[in-house]
């Protein structure tokens, strides 16, 4: 089993978010929003993203503060360690200011969603260094950020992951294994699967290890008995 990123239709849907705010019309929001149901491979298509373009990851965390993801932020972005919080807004703002196009990733953001000063600490760094931020969340994350309007505004792309449809098994089937996949195999895994990514994978990586041990090439439905 290949070890790779496979482009399905989700990883389409984000591409196309963040593409729409890197823009250079002043005036116009660089936010946008990326939400759905666990397992649908959002932190995946995150990673894969940031790796590819430079962009900067940052994981929130239950207990984090305005304060806490300043730091994080600065120090990722290289700028060292300060105390005061004004300094590392300070900070943050510098080096942001010199790095327009560089797209700030911030998952898990439904631990913050309660708590004004981060949610606001945000929309001020976007406001006045221009910062094309991604937000990611679980599948009321879209709802509980609506309750800021003032920053639910911001978002000019807002995408749904949805589940693996018929179409993306059978590309990342094809696209992962070594081996072919009969259509009732993909039929099996899709209805196995109930679309989420993890799933997906576990069942091709056992009848792939199904198929091998009985020197088949082709893998059928009976292989995930």
């Amino acid at each position: 089993m290949k070890d790779q990123f496979v482009m399905i239709k989700n990883a389409k849907r984000f591409q196309s978010a963040v593409d729409r705010i890197q823009h250079k019309l002043k005036g116009m929001e660089r936010m946008s929003l990326v939400f759905g149901d666990p397992g649908l491979g959002k932190t995946e298509t995150a990673l894969h993203y940031a790796a590819q373009n430079g962009s900067l990851y940052i994981r929130m965390k239950k207990l984090m503060t305005a304060r806490w993801f300043l730091g994080e932020l600065v120090e990722d972005l290289g700028g060292g360690t300060f105390w005061r919080t004004k300094d590392l807004f300070d900070a943050a703002i510098k080096i942001l200011s010199g790095q327009r196009k560089r797209t700030l990733i911030l998952d898990e953001v439904d631990y913050f969603t309660s708590d004004t000063k981060v949610t606001e600490t945000l929309r001020d760094l976007h406001d006045i260094t221009g910062t094309p931020m991604v937000f990611i969340g679980m599948q009321q994350a879209d709802k509980r950020l609506m309750r800021y309007p003032h920053l639910y505004d911001r978002f000019v792309e807002v995408v749904k992951f949805e589940a693996l449809d018929h179409e993306d098994v059978e590309i990342m089937a094809n696209e992962l294994s070594e081996v072919q996949f009969s259509e009732d195999a993909i039929d099996r895994i899709a209805l196995e699967s109930e679309g989420k990514i993890r799933k997906i994978i576990a069942l091709v990586h056992r009848a792939e290890y199904a198929a091998r041990a009985n020197k088949s090439k082709t893998i059928t439905a009976k292989d995930f008995k």
